[in-house]
């Protein structure tokens, strides 16, 4: 033991000598580790360079550069609506900020509903977006059968398997409804704006009709959407998120059709920064694609994000209580976040027109 000290101090002073001579260079290594996590903070990611879908149009191609370089440096603030802006107009009433990332859903979208403005979503969007802000649409995919008006598995039994065949009704009415949705988003499209698309979310937790059939015909169905969307359709103004669930790699629709890959959580009262699930996607995805926490129930603190290194893209708790109990995310909490350097709210977000 005491011959590698007394070795180690040669060597050390051998190099010093070297360095001052201009023979060797002395910067410091580009990877370090964080003393409090035992985990690498630079060389962690080696993300996509570009969007899966070629020739992205530029407002989304300056939205995934903006991810890109805060990725692993600050949290990008979200929350998910019920209706326009409900939450984040609470968010700004209670905090005075307000999120910089708001979720929207087509749920109610292409239904008939004599109450409902199918365009409402496009329309929230936009006017987000002309704040500088970000959407995320998610899609509660009802029935496309039209037998029910449920998207739970346990109340249609539309078969998802029927994706298989071309010739059947439910092969057609998948189609019927991706074409009114890609319509809505090549609104979105001619207005200039990017959008954070998250279809078949949660699909392995099979509690959704889209799951309900194992893998392979979730899988087929959202390289489907894929290829209608942005081959027939056009739409090169979505940024692809992909929800994993536990053990799901057999859903895994591909690299080359997901952008993002996030996780929904929903752990009441629980603020630690879920580092071994970040940690545990970051290498599951080797690195390549961008992790956020997609949906939460408790956000996680800021201070434990920073301490642990857990460098999830965005977060965005659901609507509802979860957003204005303090059963979930306490108003102190919500106000802590929001004053925090590390978490990006709507007024520091830049124009990215």
């Amino acid at each position: 033991m005491q011959f590698h000290i007394m070795s180690y101090l040669v060597n050390r002073k051998l190099l010093l000598l070297l360095c001052m001579a201009g023979l060797f260079s002395c910067k410091k290594s580009s990877e370090t580790t964080d003393d409090n996590t035992n985990t690498t903070t630079t060389n962690r990611f080696n993300i996509n360079a570009s969007l899966v879908t070629p020739n992205a149009t530029t407002e989304a191609n300056a939205l995934y550069t903006f991810f890109k370089n805060n990725y692993g440096k600050k949290i990008i603030s979200g929350v998910m609506t019920l209706n326009s802006f409900d939450e984040t107009s609470w968010l700004k009433t209670n905090t005075g900020k307000e999120p910089a990332i708001v979720g929207v859903d087509f749920m109610h979208c292409n239904r008939g509903y004599t109450w409902y403005d199918n365009d409402q979503t496009i329309k929230d969007a936009k006017a987000y977006w002309d704040r500088n802000g970000i959407p995320v649409f998610t899609w509660h995919w009802r029935d496309p059968s039209r037998a029910t008006e449920e998207f739970y598995t346990s109340n249609t039994s539309f078969d998802i398997s029927k994706v298989n065949d071309t010739t059947t009704a439910e092969y057609k009415a998948m189609i019927s409804d991706i074409d009114f949705i890609a319509g809505q988003l090549k609104k979105l499209q001619d207005q200039k704006v990017p959008v954070l698309w998250r279809p078949l979310h949660e699909a392995a937790g099979g509690w959704f009709w889209w799951g309900a059939k194992g893998a392979a015909p979730c899988k087929k169905l959202y390289q489907l959407m894929y290829n209608r969307m942005v081959n027939y359709h056009g739409l090169k103004n979505l940024i692809w998120v992909w929800t994993h669930e536990a053990n799901d790699d057999a859903w895994y629709p591909g690299d080359e059709y997901v952008d993002i890959v996030g996780r929904d959580i929903y752990k009441t009262g629980d603020h630690t920064s879920q580092f071994t699930e970040f940690s545990t996607m970051n290498t599951l995805y080797s690195k390549k694609k961008m992790v956020t926490l997609s949906e939460c129930g408790s956000m996680p603190d800021v201070d434990n994000l920073v301490k642990d290194s857990a460098a999830w893209l965005w977060f965005m708790p659901w609507y509802g209580d979860f957003v204005r109990s303090s059963t979930y995310n306490s108003l102190d909490l919500w106000k802590k976040m929001f004053a925090s350097d590390y978490v990006i709210t709507l007024d520091e977000m830049p124009s990215l027109k």
